[in-house]
């Protein structure tokens, strides 16, 4: 039997995340620095704090500048802390993936989530949840498409199978049945169904990405990061509408 071909991508270091780190440091830097001036402890010059006391935004920085400096750094620099913890590498094949002594086997995921604004993907298998963090790995398009490729062809024939059975499958807010597709208690029939797809949306510089559904002329948009399997879904939907 011929082996499976094995992929390997390498581990980078997330430079964008380097950036909001400094950030945070240099936040709660400030804020230390302007408290302890009046002790004589002059970590900035004197005429720097004083300036930027009297400024307009003085008050709030010193009120809100350690905690924004703590959650900037936990959060949008979380990746640099993740980086730390990583193998050097990861490795995929036809049979699952491997990442140090972490497997999981594809045939053992039973659902996977796109985290589009944080750039992971989640995947729930046997044994628990994994977090894959894209940008942390070379490749990071194609790492992306190789696990959602393995994994949805497997989800799909489940998804097949259940329908074929008489059995509703739950996508989160969505329900699939063999009659249609159920979102908030209403039933649209495949006859009704016009059209499918992901649509990105930007809010206040934070990234989404919807499901929109078009049913008799009428759009309905669902938030990708809470429908479950998201990806399996809009396979076997492109199958269906288009047969």
């Amino acid at each position: 039997m011929e082996a499976s071909l094995k992929r390997s991508h390498t581990l980078v270091f997330p430079t964008p995340s380097l950036y909001w780190f400094v950030a945070g440091i240099v936040m709660i830097y400030v804020v230390v620095a302007a408290l302890l001036t009046p002790l004589s402890l002059h970590l900035l010059p004197r005429g720097a704090i004083e300036s930027l006391l009297r400024s307009y935004f003085g008050f709030f920085i010193l009120l809100f500048g350690i905690p924004c400096g703590i959650y900037v750094i936990g959060w949008r620099a979380s990746d640099i802390f993740a980086w730390m913890r990583a193998p050097r590498s990861l490795e995929l094949d036809d049979e699952g993936l491997r990442a140090a002594d972490t497997r999981i086997a594809w045939r053992d995921v039973s659902a996977i989530v796109e985290q589009y604004n944080h750039d992971r993907v989640v995947l729930r298998h046997r044994d628990g949840t994994y977090r894959l963090r894209l940008n942390l790995w070379s490749d990071a398009e194609d790492l992306n498409h190789e696990v959602v490729g393995h994994v949805v062809s497997r989800l799909l024939e489940r998804v097949n199978r259940q329908v074929a059975a008489g059995q509703p499958v739950h996508f989160g807010p969505l329900t699939l049945n063999d009659d249609g597709l159920t979102h908030k208690g209403r039933l649209m029939r495949w006859d009704e169904i016009e059209s499918i797809r992901f649509q990105d949306e930007v809010d206040h510089g934070v990234g989404t990405r919807e499901l929109v559904i078009v049913a008799q002329g009428k759009p309905r948009k669902i938030d990708e990061a809470k429908v479950v399997n998201a990806p399996v879904l809009l396979a076997y939907l492109s199958s269906r509408l288009s047969g």
